[in-house]
């Protein structure tokens, strides 16, 4: 960080300030504080305007919240505290330490518990409480399961195991999983995913649930497929290489075929792309990512691509993305992206 860059500190206190105009940017109260704040420290400024273009970048800064500071000139936007303001100066540093009231205080709560879920747990509370295995953003897990059978877990994805005594069963909640299963003619082994369900005796394949799409892909052996959840319902087989896409919107079923070496390619630290947007690439790429990526630019969003995309660097993942269509992407914190 440069002597010119704001600190985090000052970040989050200035993010804060614009929280609350955006939850009441009319309060002549509100805006009164905000002005006591720059004021008392010259170093806020840097904070404040940094705070705004990031706000403005993503869209959510209202035209009513920005308009206010962008009549005057940077250079005069802050009053300088007289001796008469001193006491407001030093209620606003109080007031920006205690908890917000009513609507504000809310939304501040809200975010704030949002965060540290997403920072401690990378998963809601319900799904940890529902799964057995849950993994984080930018986390990959190998779980060896009773029969010997093992599945891999790619980031954000979570599993509930369902084993007894006759039955291998198990149900994907979320994400991305690979099974390598241990042959039991006796004991069948079911993966359900939103009530597609793959059953196997012994053979090796993926599964994906996200919210739009259920995917499976054999690498190897067979793997028997039935859903009710699309049309018509679907009672399959699926052999070495082929794959089923099923869209959870128009509940419309896909078979193809890919090489065995190219599924589940993020078990390598790689993601293959094949005709898809950079929109559904950065959805991907924001598993691996601890922190936030926004796309300011619809057409570019809207862009398709193919490639094979490093999943251990996600910048470097983003920067190969957007690179070819003339994008750039933008570092405004720590913890956000922003491709232009």
């Amino acid at each position: 960080m440069t002597k010119d860059e704001p600190s985090d500190h000052r970040l989050k206190e200035a993010m804060g300030w614009l929280l609350r105009l955006r939850e009441a940017p009319d309060d002549p109260d509100l805006r009164g504080d905000v002005e006591a704040w720059l004021a008392a420290d010259p170093d806020r400024l840097s904070a404040w305007n940094r705070a705004r273009r990031t706000w403005q970048i993503m869209g959510d800064l209202p035209p009513t919240t920005a308009g206010a500071w962008e009549r005057q000139p940077q250079a005069a936007r802050v009053t300088r505290p007289r001796p008469a303001r001193h006491a407001r100066a030093a209620k606003s540093e109080r007031a920006s330490s205690r908890p917000w009231r009513g609507r504000t205080a809310l939304t501040a709560a809200a975010l704030a518990a949002a965060a540290c879920l997403v920072l401690i747990f990378g998963s809601s509370l319900a799904l940890r409480l529902q799964a057995d295995h849950v993994t984080a953003a930018g986390e990959t897990r190998q779980v060896a399961l009773a029969d010997g059978s093992v599945v891999y877990l790619a980031p954000q994805s979570a599993i509930d195991l369902r084993f007894t005594d006759d039955r291998r069963s198990l149900a994907l909640l979320r994400g991305d999983a690979f099974f390598e299963v241990t042959p039991d003619p006796q004991r069948p082994f079911v993966v359900d995913a939103d009530g597609l369900r793959a059953q196997v005796i012994g053979t090796a394949f993926g599964v994906s649930l996200s919210a739009v799409s259920v995917d499976v892909e054999v690498e190897s052996g067979a793997v028997g497929v039935r859903s009710d959840a699309t049309l018509p319902p679907i009672d399959l087989r699926l052999n070495r290489g082929q794959t089923l896409h099923i869209d959870r919107e128009t509940e419309a079923a896909l078979l193809d075929r890919k090489a065995p070496d190219d599924i589940a390619t993020w078990r390598h630290g790689e993601l293959l792309v094949v005709d898809a947007s950079i929109a559904e690439v950065v959805e991907e790429l924001r598993r691996y990512y601890f922190g936030w990526i926004v796309i300011a630019d619809d057409r570019m969003a809207a862009r398709r691509v193919n490639g094979i995309y490093d999943l251990r660097n996600p910048d470097n993942a983003l920067r190969a993305l957007v690179h070819p269509a003339g994008g750039q992407v933008h570092e405004i914190t720590p913890l956000l992206r922003v491709l232009r």
